[in-house]
């Protein structure tokens, strides 16, 4: 490495151990946060009327299809929570029964991949969010520290991050 390199790249000060030793205790720590009663409340909270159903969609259909009830009779939601996944309506031709798409796929895909893993419950369509979540407090406390050059500095971006709450 040249001296102007060395001057624009300071090296990093302290052990590199605790370089991924803090990130990884915070992102443990975060996802007991998140993961602890991940089933409750054991009912469809607010989007999940939406997301949990569409990725089940995804999952069974490949497209996201219209369910029965609606926004002030959610006829679905009581059915899934009562473990009846008999939910999508008949129609008599495919193209009448597609559902309007608002939200981007990807992240129903990985509440589907949720849902195929442990079942189309609370727990099952919060999993792989959470999941990934936590992740992100470890990405977010390695990136911070790279920037600032100081894992204390790195930790304290995932500790604000693992205490988020959302």
């Amino acid at each position: 490495m040249g001296e102007a390199a060395r001057r624009l790249v300071p090296p990093f000060t302290g052990r590199p151990f605790l370089g991924w030793v803090g990130p990884l205790l915070l992102a443990l720590f975060g996802g007991l946060l998140r993961f602890v009663r991940l089933g409750d409340p054991k009912a469809v909270v607010f989007d999940e009327t939406y997301y949990a159903k569409d990725a089940y969609s995804l999952l069974t259909h490949g497209v996201e299809r219209s369910m029965l009830g609606d926004a002030k009779n959610p006829v679905a939601d009581h059915r899934i929570m009562a473990g009846n996944l008999d939910i999508f309506r008949q129609c008599p031709e495919p193209s009448e029964c597609a559902s309007f798409v608002a939200h981007p796929p990807l992240g129903k895909w990985m509440i589907a991949v949720g849902e195929w893993l442990f079942g189309m419950n609370p727990f099952g369509w919060r999993f792989v969010a959470v999941l990934v979540g936590t992740l992100s407090i470890l990405i977010l406390a390695r990136v911070a520290r790279r920037m600032t050059r100081s894992t204390l500095l790195g930790c304290f971006a995932g500790l604000l991050l693992a205490l988020d709450g959302l």
